[in-house]
């Protein structure tokens, strides 16, 4: 028996979750199907104040003891002794602080509000094939449990980007980090534990050939990362780098590692067909950059957002099946990407942002502006800084490599 819904979303992380609820809210029979079963560790902790206006529409409170509130970020660069710090308040406008959320219950959450929504929720269940069909029937979703219906399908299947590898569309860019190492820590000195809290700043400490993270979580944990560009993995690489940090060393010190190290390679790609006839990719399906400025889960639940506000009209219309319905949505997420992907090469190439991240003179205007853009604010026209970044020899466009 094959089961009938108007959308299938393939994958219950941030991005399926927020579609499935504002699609269910609009009045679609939604199906979210989860590979795994929540809460289930993952990566992704540091949020952008740009995510705050999803945050309300799904009417969700992270106010808990497993997120910390983010006033801004740290950036360091401790060879040569330099340090800045930028407060989100200090923007062109728009919210003054973002979350840092610990994973495995801020995606429980949000998968459990999709269901209260009146989304149908599967968890622990594989898609194993997306039936598409030529002349515009419904695609068929199989799975490893069963047989659906849908009159729209929503990848939003990560890292593992569904659509991406089946159409051979998914294109690597070898500019940014190659891979990354991470654990988490906790038994931090209470001192440290505290001063984390009070801000709840990420902490960015720049390296020759990549970067480390430091995100405080809730309950005096600490998420720490090592993103790198060297190939071949290796998890004692993470160790090095926060010893040879002065900083890391500082915060770290009589901590706790809790659990093992993890490892993810394959880092950075760009989708270059992330939509057709009854179909689409949202969040990290579409485009993952390096997580250098925590673009990640923010553009993801934007994206998803501003999909559904597409696809709920279309589905009360029966004009779903439009090969260009979901065009616009993504030359709009496309910009965002664009932007981040030049503040991103900008970092990687040390041409350009490490004079402006850590100058004195620093011109007011400029740095509202860039603040902004790191707040995830990229869409309004009265950024200079952004002017400034176009005009640039920086400026990246994803569908001319990178």
């Amino acid at each position: 028996m094959t089961e009938q819904y108007d959308v299938a979303v393939i994958g219950g992380g941030p991005s399926g979750s927020t579609a499935a609820h504002l699609l269910a809210e609009g009045g679609a029979k939604v199906l979210v199907i989860e590979r795994e079963v929540f809460p289930r560790f993952h990566i992704g902790e540091s949020l952008l104040p740009a995510s705050m206006e999803v945050f309300e529409r799904l009417g969700f409170d992270p106010c808990t003891k497993d997120h910390v509130r983010k006033a801004g970020a740290q950036f360091f660069d401790e060879p040569k002794g330099l340090a800045a710090t930028y407060l989100f308040s200090d923007s062109l406008g728009g919210a003054a602080h973002a979350y840092q959320v610990d994973r495995a219950a801020f995606d429980l959450a949000l998968i459990e509000g999709a269901e209260r929504a009146g989304a149908t929720v599967h968890q622990g269940e594989r898609v194993t094939d997306v039936e598409l069909d030529e002349h515009g029937r419904p695609p068929i979703v199989k799975t490893t449990k069963g047989r659906y219906e849908a009159r729209y399908v929503l990848d939003a299947t990560g890292l593992d980007s569904f659509f991406g590898y089946a159409n051979g569309s998914r294109r690597r860019i070898d500019a940014f980090g190659l891979g990354a190492i991470f654990a988490h820590y906790a038994d931090l000195k209470p001192e440290i534990a505290t001063e984390l809290a009070v801000t709840g700043n990420v902490k960015i400490m720049f390296l020759d050939d990549g970067w480390i993270w430091a995100i405080p979580l809730g309950e005096g944990r600490l998420s720490v990362g090592l993103v790198t560009r060297r190939k071949g993995l290796q998890t004692h690489w993470l160790d090095e780098a926060m010893a040879q940090s002065p900083e890391m060393r500082r915060i770290l010190e009589g901590a706790t590692q809790v659990g093992p190290h993890h490892r993810l390679a394959s880092f950075s790609f760009f989708n270059d067909q992330s939509y057709g006839p009854r179909w689409s990719c949202i969040g990290d399906a579409a485009c993952f950059l390096d997580p250098v400025f925590s673009s990640g889960v923010t553009f993801a639940m934007l994206g998803a957002a501003r999909a559904a506000d597409r696809l709920v009209p279309a589905l009360a219309g029966g004009h779903e099946g439009g090969a260009e319905l979901m065009s616009e949505h993504a030359a709009e997420m496309k910009h965002a990407y664009d932007v981040f992907a030049t503040i991103i090469l900008a970092f990687y190439r040390r041409r350009v942002l490490p004079d402006l991240f850590f100058t004195s003179e620093q011109s007011s205007v400029l740095r509202k502006g860039m603040t902004s853009i790191l707040a995830g604010d990229v869409w309004r026209g009265d950024n200079d800084f952004l002017d400034m970044l176009w005009r640039s020899r920086m400026r990246v466009q994803l569908e001319r490599g990178v």
